[in-house]
């Protein structure tokens, strides 16, 4: 097979500090070729000058040659790189919420009415909406996804977007290099099989594919070659079947990786939070009629397959969603979720959608880090008195924040640097300093580790457990990793059809999960 893409010392620096040096890659035709890292290897800033993205060009481009189907290119925009046939599904979605899943998927492709174009041209005709809601449907049915193609993205879950993504570039006929980064990340296992037979499919129709995963498993299933990065430099490079997980593990991090795991124990005592009857009103992940007490000190799994409602609990306590049915907290009836409201009663939501929900991009990693703690328990505030003359107390929360960033291994310039510099797996971590800095009762983790490398999964299953532990923090923690649930909490709820089906113990086997999800009493 011949190579589609050829990368010949490729370098990149960002103020100085490089992100890519001298990297040589080759990818063939029709070749699944994996690439893996640690978080901020530079793997995301590889794909971005791939595709064109604007922050290369606004940050002084990049040194070294690429060639594309033996042609030397230098890619400065999203669009030139789509019109060479190139697409990338990217860990962040690039969706734009106020439209359809239909009108995203046909997005640049839409289908016209003849007649209009003969009136007017293509370029200014009418659109078939009816025709590009078939056409859309037909494409996610591809990926086993039966959706109402006229929900607005807004109202959709992380899970679902993912496929959304993924139907807007399979759709596309003139496709001959894919790029996927962490496609499978808010996918569980078994999803993420479907979605690994579906890419191996196109591959074998001639599709090149760059496929970025912190699943290794995954990756050693799928791929054809694997890449290693580490702090931006290709340190080994291995054939399909002549390397395991830890060669990959090692060559990432520089050393082997012990799980976190919690000692297995049994929670008795008084409930934190129970729900009678709960209902969320979330498109595609709906919660319906919910039974679920929750035990105070508790770790708390929560799983079901994508679409049966694993990740609309914490996003109800937010209230993003209309919500129905009683909750008690604390042996006090909820009346209302709003999120300002439950975090002063010491409940915090950590979404999965970090850039959406959990973040303010354009801000520092110090600013996002206290935000919630200063704005809402003045946890940095220097009171003169007046609320309109308090200030930041700037060496208290200094001194916090570069506490966070030495203990969760933040990769950064300093405090100071924009977390939308930061990789999508520090962005993430970020995230979760943020929410323990508030010292919740009771904490929503929602995918927690997506997106993660393998040192920092553990790093933050560790956090968790130890906070659970020293603080007695009650954790929820709705994840498609069962492995990582099975390790760290003292009991599982499986989902199915947006109730609680069956609540296991993590010493349950794996054919016994399986059989929950799937909705199967086994046995």
């Amino acid at each position: 097979m011949k190579n589609i893409l050829e990368i010949k010392k490729l370098s990149k620096s960002y103020s100085g500090n490089p992100a890519l040096t001298n990297i040589n890659l080759a990818i063939k035709e029709g070749e699944i070729h994996g690439i893996v890292g640690a978080n901020g290897s530079g793997k995301s800033t590889l794909m971005n000058i791939l595709f064109g993205s604007p922050v290369i060009q606004e940050t002084g481009g990049y040194e070294g040659e690429i060639f594309f189907q033996g042609k030397k290119i230098n890619i400065k925009s999203c669009s030139e790189a789509i019109r060479m046939g190139i697409g990338m599904v990217h860990q962040e979605f690039a969706l734009i919420p106020d439209m359809t899943a239909g009108e995203n998927i046909k997005l640049g492709r839409e289908r016209t009415y003849k007649f209009t174009d003969r009136l007017f041209g293509r370029r200014y005709s009418f659109i078939n909406k009816k025709q590009d809601y078939e056409d859309a449907a037909k494409i996610l049915r591809k990926l086993n996804m039966n959706l109402d193609v006229s929900i607005k993205i807004m109202n959709l879950s992380t899970n679902i977007k993912q496929f959304i993504e993924l139907a807007r570039e399979i759709g596309r006929q003139d496709l001959k290099l894919l790029l996927l980064d962490e496609p499978t990340a808010v996918l569980n296992k078994k999803d993420g099989l479907e979605l690994i037979n579906i890419l191996q499919e196109m591959a074998r129709g001639g599709l090149s594919i760059i496929f970025i995963s912190h699943r290794l498993e995954e990756v050693q299933q799928i791929c054809d070659r694997v890449t290693v990065f580490r702090d931006g430099k290709l340190v080994s490079q291995y054939q399909k079947g002549k390397f395991s997980i830890n060669n990959l593990a090692g060559d990432m991090i520089g050393h082997l990786v012990s799980k976190a795991a919690a000692e297995k124990r049994e929670i008795k005592g008084r409930p934190i939070i129970s729900l009678k009857r709960f209902h969320v009103k979330m498109p595609g992940e709906e919660i319906k009629d919910m039974d679920l007490t929750v035990f105070k000190g508790e770790i708390l799994g929560l799983t079901s397959l994508s679409g049966h409602g694993k990740l609309a609990l914490g996003y109800g306590f937010m209230g993003l969603y209309p919500v129905e049915g009683e909750v008690f907290y604390e042996n006090q009836k909820l009346t209302k979720m709003e999120a300002k409201t439950n975090i002063i009663k010491g409940i915090y939501v950590l979404p999965d959608d970090r850039q959406g929900l959990g973040l303010l991009l354009e801000h520092t990693i110090e600013e996002n880090i206290i935000f919630p703690g200063n704005q809402i328990k003045n946890m940095f505030s220097r009171s003169f008195g007046l609320k309109i003359l308090d200030f930041i107390d700037r060496k208290k929360s200094l001194s916090h924040v570069q506490n966070l960033i030495h203990d969760f291994q933040i990769k950064c310039t300093s405090p100071k640097q924009k977390v939308k510099e930061l990789s999508g797996g520090n962005q993430q971590k970020v995230c979760i300093a943020r929410a323990l800095t508030l010292k919740p009762k009771l904490l929503f983790a929602t995918e927690p580790t997506r997106g993660v490398d393998i040192a920092a999964k553990e790093k933050i299953l560790n956090m968790l457990i130890e906070i659970n532990r020293t603080q007695n923090t009650t954790i929820i923690i709705a994840s498609s990793e069962l492995d990582e649930l099975k390790r760290i909490c003292d009991r599982i709820a499986v989902m199915v059809e947006g109730k609680v089906f069956k609540i296991l113990s993590p010493d349950s086997s794996d054919l016994e999960f399986g059989l929950a999800l799937s909705g199967e009493e086994g046995t």
